[in-house]
């Protein structure tokens, strides 16, 4: 490891070959997170540069072609949570927090260190890393979720000027920044929330046919609360609200029409005859057959065996 001022250097080309690879694991534990799990690795050969600029880190990094994953048990041995902003030059695959995108030059990909992560990267990674503090990032982000696995393409809106910025976020260019590092650190901060504006305009509809599905899937847990679903579909709960506010709903309310559409598809089926309503309201999710029978009668005008008895 060689050091200049407030800049760090590590590269495999120190160590022989047959040690490189250890040697890049025992660094990937330190700067950034431990990833146990590689494949497709030929000639292997890493070189990493970091330094701080304020509360965040740049890294730039090119590692030769590669797979990898982040497992849950590599998660868990992690140390305090961050997240990290990867901008490679070349194309590569990234899975993580529910999406699995292809990236291209330019674009970047916010990344937390609570998740698994899969990376393709036949080219290699030749490109930035910015570390993010979970608290800075949530002062400018309430939802990083927002953003979180999804493509920040580098031609969209806020990309074309977003993708220059980091690409010039390197360690030297922070080590000897022209402009006062609070300054470049908060343009960071403001254009991803702006991204993250235009993310969840984007977002909510397709949340809102997500939020139904998986309502249909777990609408017969009697206990199911917002926070269950919210867990579920990988977002915080209050925006699993805005998006329901966005459409006139309630959790309650869109709860309660599920349950009570399950019922109906049950009572008018042929397959479930000889089920008794007892049943068909556990199965629903209603807590008691009373209950049942009066959301039932509430939004058709007749009961739970009257619809039952007009099916058949």
């Amino acid at each position: 490891m060689s050091t200049q001022p407030s800049i760090q250097h590590f590269s495999t080309g120190i160590v022989p070959s047959g040690m490189r690879f250890d040697y890049w694991m025992s660094i990937l534990r330190q700067s950034l997170w431990p990833v146990s799990e590689w494949r497709e690795i030929h000639d292997f050969t890493v070189d990493l540069a970091e330094a701080s600029f304020g509360c965040l880190t740049s890294m730039t990094e090119t590692i030769s072609a590669h797979q990898s994953y982040r497992t849950r048990s590599d998660v868990e041995h992690s140390g305090d949570r961050c997240y990290l902003l990867f901008a490679n030059q070349l194309p590569w695959q990234v899975v993580h927090n529910g999406h699995n995108e292809n990236y291209l030059r330019g674009d970047s990909v916010l990344v937390d260190s609570q998740g698994e992560l899969e990376t393709c990267a036949p080219s290699g990674f030749h490109g930035r890393i910015v570390k993010l503090p979970v608290s800075w990032l949530h002062s400018w982000l309430p939802e990083p979720e927002l953003l979180v696995g999804r493509r920040i393409a580098g031609d969209s809106k806020w990309g074309q000027v977003f993708s220059p910025i980091v690409s010039q976020i390197t360690p030297e260019f922070v080590a000897a920044s022209p402009i006062p590092q609070s300054i470049l650190v908060d343009q960071v901060g403001a254009l991803l929330a702006l991204i993250a504006g235009d993310s969840e305009a984007k977002a909510l509809p397709d949340l809102i046919k997500r939020i139904q599905n998986c309502l249909r899937e777990r609408c017969s847990e009697p206990q199911l609360t917002a926070t269950d679903l919210a867990a579920s579909l990988k977002v915080q709960p209050r925006l699993l609200h805005r998006a329901l506010a966005a459409n006139s709903l309630t959790f309650a309310s869109l709860l309660l029409d599920t349950r009570v559409a399950v019922a109906l598809e049950m009572l008018a089926s042929p397959a479930f005859n000889k089920l008794a309503l007892t049943e068909v309201a556990r199965r629903s999710g209603f807590l008691s057959e009373a209950h049942f029978a009066r959301a039932v009668r509430k939004r058709t005008g007749r009961t739970p065996l009257e619809l039952r008895l007009s099916a058949r």
